[in-house]
């Protein structure tokens, strides 16, 4: 919760206050969101499951909400119109599937699709981190899986690590040959890690990679790629925070964050922001 005197967390202190890491201990833990005084917002971080009935209570109290549901399609569209009603009635905005898919993820999709009308996209999600690099190293004969990501050394060099899981009797040397002469490796200090298996390097992060192919050649050639490794809740938060940010420039009702200002989502930083990056 984001209230004028700072945050409060609402649940169930009993279960709740052993649970808390030490930087949140000081923050009061209530037990129901009737206790709030002067809200200004509510971010709702609870399972998909359980958002409907969290935005209903905190919306009866004329509390504006953002929360990161992770719904699509038709299922995304009810919940929102059906939010839309609720927080009309209750004259509170409400910012909903505010977080990486659908939220950030769905609004580069959309920009993409603008620049390229009648284009295709290709939208790769894998956990763990993944680039054009990682699909380069897969290809390559010989190797079963790979994965790839890039680090900085002690003196600021760019060190590409790639990982491999070879098939069974080939040859590493080979392979680390074959993925250090391709163009996309040329020039760059590539380390290859011969592993085992992937699968404990694949639960760290998140990747996607976005590949949009507009149609037409008479207007000329356009292609569009969008790489991303990240922490997803990290990512979430952070879009949360911005959508929170927009709150007080919304009427009542229900938005996606496709709906509003990119200004708005800046909040007091918009002129700041305006004169850094447009």
């Amino acid at each position: 919760m984001l209230s004028q005197w700072g945050h409060s967390l609402v649940g169930r202190p009993v279960e709740w206050r052993d649970c808390l890491p030490d930087h949140l201990r000081h923050i009061p833990l209530l037990s129901h969101v009737g206790q709030l005084r002067e809200v200004d917002g509510a971010l709702i971080c609870v399972p998909t499951n359980a958002v409907m009935e969290a935005a209903s209570q905190i919306l009866q109290h004329g509390i504006p909400i953002v929360d990161c549901a992770i719904l699509h399609g038709e299922s995304f569209h009810a919940y929102k119109e059906a939010i839309h009603k609720l927080a009309f009635h209750h004259n509170a905005p409400a910012v909903v599937g505010a977080g990486w898919d659908p939220g950030a993820l769905s609004v580069f999709r959309s920009w993409l699709a603008l620049l390229t009308p009648g284009g295709v996209t290709e939208t790769t999600h894998r956990p763990g981190i993944t680039l054009r690099h990682t699909v380069m190293a897969k290809s390559v004969v010989g190797v079963k899986d790979a994965l790839c990501t890039e680090v900085r050394a002690a003196d600021g060099r760019l060190q590409r690590y790639v990982y491999v899981e070879l098939e069974k009797g080939v040859n590493a040397d080979l392979v680390a040959q074959a993925i250090r002469a391709d163009p996309l490796f040329l020039g760059e200090e590539t380390e290859i890690f011969p592993l085992e298996n992937l699968a404990s390097l694949e639960q760290e992060g998140r990747g996607v990679v976005l590949d949009r192919r507009g149609s037409s050649q008479r207007l000329g050639r356009r292609h569009f790629v969008l790489e991303g490794r990240f922490d997803e809740a990290v990512v979430t938060a952070e879009v949360m925070l911005a959508a929170a940010r927009a709150l007080p420039d919304l009427d009542p009702g229900a938005y996606s964050l496709a709906d509003i200002p990119l200004s708005a989502l800046w909040g007091e930083q918009a002129d700041k922001a305006e004169r850094e990056w447009l």
